[in-house]
């Protein structure tokens, strides 16, 4: 008989993209909604700084929200190695409209692990959030368009992280506090 713990092949609602570490990662079809949007609002900007594009401007606006929510993935993966570091079984990681979910399927032992598992998703953030920030001030990019995408993502990260340390669930920062 099948252990009741182990994770389903499929999802309703979401694609399995691969594994982390061993854990599943899904993308919920909400995903695609939401990456359709950002790519609508960020393309007027693209056309802005680099006129005639055309559908490349499109493109350009969809690897933004591509590269923001892989930014979001790195977030959910340092919550899963933190707790995977503590034992704790995590049954899978979902990118999905609002962001991602790590699913731990138990409390860590302590406040102190409870504390490093939640706040090690917005430091990572946070972190992006600086590099590509100092890249963006450091770095000449050549190329207007990237130079865009780099500061955005620079931006979006560093607000991802501030968001979530807001001391309120089912945010971070509610399991910091």
């Amino acid at each position: 008989m099948a252990d009741q713990r182990q994770e389903p092949r499929r999802r309703l609602g979401a694609i399995r993209i691969g594994g982390i570490a061993g854990v599943p990662v899904y993308v919920n079809w909400s995903w695609f909604v939401i990456a359709l949007l950002i790519a609508y609002f960020v393309t007027p900007q693209v056309e802005r700084i680099s006129p005639g594009l055309g559908v490349w401007a499109y493109v350009a606006g969809f690897a933004f929200a591509v590269l923001l929510y892989v930014s979001v993935l790195l977030h959910e993966i340092a919550h899963v190695l933190v707790a995977r570091k503590y034992g704790l079984p995590v049954r899978s990681i979902t990118l999905q409209l609002l962001g991602g979910i790590s699913e731990i399927e138990r409390e860590p032992g302590t406040p102190w692990r409870e504390f490093t598992v939640a706040v090690v998703g917005p430091l990572t953030s946070l972190v992006i959030g600086g590099v590509g920030f100092a890249v963006y001030q450091v770095q000449p990019l050549d190329n207007a368009v990237v130079e865009l995408l780099v500061a955005e993502l620079a931006f979006a990260n560093l607000i991802v992280g501030v968001f979530n340390l807001v001391p309120g669930l089912p945010l971070d920062g509610g399991r910091i506090l």
